[in-house]
């Protein structure tokens, strides 16, 4: 077939694409519905049809211009209450452009929706102009963000999708900072970190890697940066080195953020044109490694604040380089393990050992918890105790201690043994129901969780990523705990001492791959 037939057909297949796309607003919250957009006008508000029934949202809360063949919408703000691009607030009578990808927001931190075109935008669409098979670059910069903001991305002008992936933290890794400080000062308070850099990414540019940066960006979550002057500072650090470069931001917490692999999936799901990454031929390179501090005076080199890069890495399943190695070509350096390593958490097999302590049939007692917040004492009495009879005290479910002592009195008074599902990290807060079980003179047997710190830490992180209902711990609430914990002993009391091992058990698979990753940085 000549060339100038094949590019007839070709243009011939993306014409007719472009007159069967289709617009819609893809929700991100089960309540709402998808909403169909037609070519042209299109209000969009309150009612039956959206499922939003928010007295703040107008029925003709935006309006709407669809134009299908160029993938563009154009948005008014009708209603009086703002809306939400983005993340960036707009007010009434803004109009601003969406396009495929954008997050809308139909009031202001309410009623999330992203704009979606059938079939989507992709430059792979776009006439090649040397094989069949080539997939063309971007023609222009464009910003994304999905997950109602707490990703954006960044690609600039002439990114090719790739079965290669070259990826950079880039904080430590691509630049650092002028002033010397850890963070920076102000958001031009950076320079690249090495003079190496701008030439080895322009290498395997040239080798058909496609450069993609993973950077997590707390402080714009927090309020300490703002995203729009966070967006020219990337804008600029990619001019700087000269090179088509995709930038993956995760802001704030969540699967987005590294060492976890939100952002990775994103690109190979979303952002590379249906290139299928080869992991295999991919690599990995951070500062947040977990190497110690080395040296003195001069030569003196802080120990990393994490390890994060590595165990992204990990996580993905690519190689993993140093800024040094693979900038300089240093040697690998050493560096520390995690404490807990969730990929051989299938090696714990046995939740509960009965050989030494029997609970079926047992007379009228008190089983008292010990263990940290995640160490798993809730679903050990519920997988344990519930079907043994036993009654469940937990200060989560009945508001409080002297609720949960209350409780404890009526279930033994009525001749029932009951299991307190608390914390219980110190004697004093297990002395006061060892008086109950005194007070009605019946035996109390003590269950502590066998879990450390770090698993603990894990079971934590694991439950927010996996059950948005669950509340949440914070840090200044564990190390609380943490603190004040002290070693049940038998002379507080109990007749007996036993301990419990943490077996999980995942509602489906993808559950259990989240579980066996890496979620700590540390």
């Amino acid at each position: 077939m000549s060339m100038a037939k094949y590019l007839n057909r070709s243009v011939a297949k993306v014409d007719l694409k472009r007159a069967t796309r289709t617009c819609c607003l893809k929700p991100t919250e089960a309540e709402h519905h998808m909403i169909r957009l037609s070519s042209g006008e299109n209000f969009v508000g309150r009612s039956r049809e959206t499922g939003i029934r928010d007295a703040r949202c107008s029925k003709r809360q935006i309006r709407l211009d669809v134009d299908t063949n160029k993938c563009l919408v154009n948005m008014k703000v009708l209603g009086l209450n703002p809306c939400g691009v983005n993340g960036l607030m707009v007010m009434q009578n803004t109009e601003c452009k969406l396009q495929h990808g954008d997050l809308v927001e139909i009031v202001y931190g309410r009623h999330g929706f992203q704009v979606v075109f059938d079939p989507p935008p992709i430059e792979a669409e776009e006439v090649p102009v040397s094989s069949a098979t080539s997939i063309s670059a971007s023609t222009s910069e464009r910003w994304d963000s999905a997950a109602n903001g707490k990703l954006v991305i960044f690609t600039s002008a002439g990114v090719v999708p790739s079965e290669k992936i070259a990826g950079y933290d880039m904080d430590g890794t691509i630049i650092k900072t002028k002033s010397g400080n850890v963070f920076p000062k102000t958001i031009d308070d950076w320079q690249i970190i090495f003079p190496e850099v701008p030439d080895k990414l322009k290498s395997l540019h040239k080798d058909a890697f496609k450069i993609c940066f993973f950077t997590n960006q707390g402080g714009i979550a927090r309020g300490k940066i703002k995203l729009d002057d966070f967006k020219g500072k990337i804008k600029q650090i990619v001019a700087k080195l000269g090179i088509p470069i995709q930038v993956f931001i995760a802001v704030g917490d969540g699967l987005y953020r590294k060492p976890r692999t939100g952002m990775w999936e994103h690109l190979k799901n979303e952002m590379n044109c249906g290139v299928r990454v080869q992991e295999d031929r991919c690599f990995f390179v951070g500062d947040a490694a977990g190497r110690p501090e080395t040296g003195k005076g001069v030569t003196k080199q802080r120990k990393d604040h994490s390890l994060a890069d590595r165990l992204f890495a990990a996580n993905v399943g690519i190689s993993f380089y140093t800024p040094e190695v693979h900038f300089l070509g240093k040697r690998v350096e050493e560096w520390n393990k995690p404490e807990f390593d969730p990929t051989g958490i299938h090696d714990q097999v046995t939740l509960f050992d009965p050989d030494n302590i029997t609970f079926d049939g047992h007379p009228n007692e008190m089983v008292i918890m010990v263990g940290l917040p995640g160490s798993g004492k809730s679903h050990f009495c519920e997988s344990f105790f519930q079907s043994r009879g036993y009654k469940i005290v937990s200060a989560d479910a009945l508001g409080g201690v002297p609720a949960c002592l209350k409780a404890c009195e009526r279930f033994l008074d009525a001749g029932n043994s009951c299991v307190v599902d608390n914390t219980n990290v110190d004697s004093a807060s297990r002395k006061k129901f060892l008086s109950v079980a005194a007070t009605f003179k019946i035996p109390c047997r003590c269950l502590v969780m066998n879990v450390s710190i770090a698993h603990a830490k894990h079971n934590i992180v694991f439950r927010e990523l996996s059950d948005s209902l669950h509340s949440k711990i914070n840090d200044m609430v564990f190390n609380m705990l943490k603190k004040k914990y002290q070693e049940p002993a038998l002379d507080e009391g109990f007749i007996t001492i036993h301990k419990v091992n943490f077996k999980p058990v995942f509602a489906n698979e993808s559950e259990e791959k989240l579980y066996k990753m890496y979620l700590m940085e540390k």
